[in-house]
């Protein structure tokens, strides 16, 4: 690695479908079944690397409750993560497993989340990602604002997962895993459609 952080084993190892169904299973109070699929967007799409993300739970796998364009920047002692919501997301549900449906996406179909970026470095073989701090992430949630409270960890081949949201003047958690963070494996890769 030339690099402390290199983006572009960061992003080869970021691009797959992942699932936590072996944490669903063995503890199904605390753990739905839930996938993560993030999908390398074309060269040109944004400057550098892009993937398209879209978050579900297994049994409803065409309805993403998350959907998110993440734009990947190389820095000198890490990787900004920059984080968009997509417009009219509906249309693009499914994208993340159909190709042809996710070349339909432009950039202008894209919206900056503020406060929202992460920060990635590279530490103990695993690159650790965190929300820019400040509480400036706001998510309502069934009511309540909060803010994310974020954090991943991803290695070739698995991805730990804090999210959470929290209570903006007491930081108490308010949506999230109250057992622990999220345990994700890899069940397709798409690392070999990663452009550079």
């Amino acid at each position: 690695m030339t690099h402390p952080v290199d983006v572009v084993k960061l992003t080869k190892w970021m691009a797959a479908d992942f699932s936590n169904q072996e944490q669903a299973i063995e503890n199904p109070p605390f753990f739905a079944h839930i996938r993560v699929c993030m999908r390398p967007l074309p060269t040109g799409f944004q400057s550098g690397i892009s993937l398209y993300l879209e978050q579900a739970y297994h049994f409803q796998i065409d309805k993403p409750y998350r959907v998110r364009v993440l734009h990947f920047i190389q820095r000198e002692t890490d990787v900004l993560l920059e984080n968009y919501r997509v417009a009219d997301e509906e249309k693009f549900y499914g994208a993340a497993r159909a190709p042809s449906k996710l070349a339909t996406l432009s950039a202008s179909d894209l919206e900056p989340m503020g406060g929202c970026d992460m920060f990635v470095r590279w530490e103990n073989n695993s690159f650790i990602g965190e929300v820019e701090p400040g509480k400036k992430c706001t998510v309502v949630r069934k009511g309540a604002t909060t803010y994310l409270d974020n954090k991943f960890i991803v290695t070739e081949s698995h991805m730990t997962s804090y999210d959470r949201g929290r209570d903006p003047d007491t930081d108490e958690l308010i949506w999230g895993s109250v057992a622990g963070p999220f345990e994700f494996d890899k069940r397709e890769r798409f690392a070999s459609e990663i452009q550079v």
